[in-house]
């Protein structure tokens, strides 16, 4: 959110490029009780950004894992526009930080698809039809991020060289921009 209001004050002078980073590379599942501890630590995240809405993990579905399967989505999303891509991006995270639903799981990928009007079939036959380049895709995504210092999420890259980890100030990224841009 505070990168879209970045994007909007920023116009011309910023582009943004989302690339992926896998927090959890292979299949790991958790038990449902130390998954729901851990997305208790969602509360400060949500006290620092009011317009998102995270809940702790409800247990009505399993927990999601592992992020591969989310980022080959992201990938996907991409190749159909930038706007639907952000649209899609917006929904997956709504899907997990504030519905609990397992976003490992094709037909939940599918379904948010669906819900930003991607259409389903064809979204659920590019996924398998294209799953190889797009997990190559974001493998090499996750490889230039840990090679350029990154070691978790939330983080910006700034012109490809200067890692910004950790969920920033607003006021941060528009000091950056203004001194990059002057």
């Amino acid at each position: 959110m505070r990168l879209d209001q970045l994007a909007a004050w920023a116009g011309d002078r910023l582009q943004i490029t989302w690339r992926s980073y896998l927090l959890r590379p292979r299949p790991e599942p958790r038990s449902l009780e130390s998954f729901t501890r851990y997305t208790r630590s969602w509360a400060r995240p949500a006290e620092a950004e009011p317009s998102v809405e995270f809940n702790a993990w409800s247990g009505e579905h399993d927990p999601p894992s592992h992020s591969l399967p989310t980022s080959v989505a992201g990938k996907l999303a991409e190749r159909y526009g930038p706007e639907p891509f952000h649209r899609f991006h917006l929904a997956l995270m709504r899907a997990y930080f504030t519905d609990n639903r397992t976003v490992s799981d094709t037909d939940v990928i599918v379904d948010v698809a669906a819900a930003t009007g991607i259409d389903a079939d064809e979204f659920r036959g590019r996924l398998q039809a294209e799953h190889r380049q797009l997990a190559d895709a974001v493998i090499d995504d996750h490889n230039t991020a840990v090679e350029s210092g990154v070691g978790g999420v939330p983080a910006v890259v700034v012109n490809d060289e200067y890692p910004i980890t950790g969920a920033q100030d607003l006021d941060l990224y528009r000091r950056i921009v203004d001194k990059l841009a002057s």
